[in-house]
């Protein structure tokens, strides 16, 4: 047992226990807040970690060393949980098996990932498009690092029973980013040379993130809601995260063609969910806006998009802005934006604070909510 492992079990977990109903109380006002509860608007803060109990006396691991060592794993993802479990606000507090957005591709094709000590794992092993079309669902099978990521999912929700600290699903790349990570970027001239095996790869990528989601859930066992990325729960009618990376890469026609019915399908299974992506493309905006089963969005470069213009569209569609991280527009200059006509707000931002600032940044963010509510 790593030495730090007796300090949490001795010093840490029973603080977290103490705090368990205050992190129910975030997720009321989430779930709230999704059902379209008038003048909610969720502010997720996050402390800083020199204001965490015994924060500083759990040791940092690099992102190499922690696969493959459960405890490591559990510890280098408690940290993160500690600095929303701490604080007020509406963050709910949750870790994962933080095993890389190429583990799901892991269950098809033999493929394994390559790991690194500064850096996500990323697969650097590609199939060709003849061993594509050779795949079939059938082959799905769990792989020694999905399987590993599973019993440390597992030990997560052990460890943490009855803290109100959450686990969430391992990393889920929509179908476009997965068909990307199987066959490099053989991807981008196969969607111009052979539609057929992108179609295919796309369908391969529907069904193994199903069979991964399925697995994911039933360790979690999710009631009402499924928590995400330390901060966000989602109602379980509408549960699913997936990132769309790759998306931006590609042109309007081929966004219709490959991106929007493989999606659409993992929405339709689910009931729906959000929608992460990294860059900037104008056509998937303008896609996600207004996807069916899609609930929200989340910008991995928020400072390439005009918040007065994203929140005007998402909110007539019924979606929300959706922030996990600290975002390059003040709280007021959100909270403005995303106040809607009914007496609603379609934003959840983030923000970290000190111990100290918390009380001042939730009274002035309440009082951006009452100055922009429209009554």
């Amino acid at each position: 047992m790593l030495p730090e492992m007796h300090i949490i079990e001795e010093e840490i977990l029973p603080r977290l226990r103490e705090r368990a109903p205050i992190q129910r109380g975030k997720v009321a006002r989430q779930l709230a807040h999704w059902k379209g509860e008038k003048g909610n608007c969720s502010l997720f803060l996050s402390l800083k970690p020199s204001d965490v109990p015994k924060y500083a006396l759990l040791p940092n691991y690099d992102l190499e060393e922690i696969h493959g060592d459960i405890e490591k794993m559990f510890v280098s993802q408690l940290k993160g949980a500690l600095l929303t479990a701490f604080a007020d606000g509406d963050a709910v507090p949750s870790v994962r098996a933080n095993v890389g957005c190429g583990c799901i591709n892991t269950l098809l094709g033999g493929v394994k990932q390559t790991y690194f000590p500064d850096k996500m794992p990323w697969l650097l092993e590609h199939l060709t498009d003849r061993e594509i079309m050779e795949l079939t669902k059938d082959d799905i099978a769990e792989s020694e690092e999905f399987s590993r990521g599973l019993e440390e999912m597992r030990f997560m929700k052990t460890m943490l029973e009855g803290t109100g600290i959450e686990v969430y699903p391992m990393d889920l790349q929509g179908p476009i980013d997965m068909a990307h990570l199987w066959l490099g970027n053989e991807f981008f001239y196969l969607l111009y040379d052979d539609p057929d095996v992108i179609h295919h790869a796309l369908s391969l990528s529907v069904e193994c993130l199903d069979y991964a989601l399925k697995k994911n859930l039933e360790i979690i066992r999710p009631a009402d809601h499924l928590a995400h990325y330390n901060c966000l729960v989602l109602p379980m009618d509408r549960p699913v995260k997936l990132s769309e990376d790759t998306s931006t890469l590609i042109s309007k026609e081929h966004l219709d063609e490959y991106m929007v019915p493989y999606t659409s399908e993992i929405f339709r299974r689910y009931g729906g969910g959000y929608i992460h992506y990294c860059g900037d493309n104008r056509h998937l905006l303008a896609i996600t806006e207004t996807l069916p089963g899609s609930i929200g969005l989340n910008f991995g470069n928020p400072e390439r998009h005009d918040f007065s213009e994203i929140f005007p569209v998402l909110g007539k569609n019924g979606k929300s802005y959706i922030a996990t991280a600290s975002q390059p527009y003040s709280l007021e200059e959100q909270v403005k934006a995303a106040a809607r006509e009914d007496g609603t707000f379609n934003l959840f931002t983030a923000l970290q604070v000190s111990k100290a600032d918390q009380a001042r940044v939730l009274e002035e963010f309440s009082g951006y909510i009452e100055k922009y509510r429209v009554k």
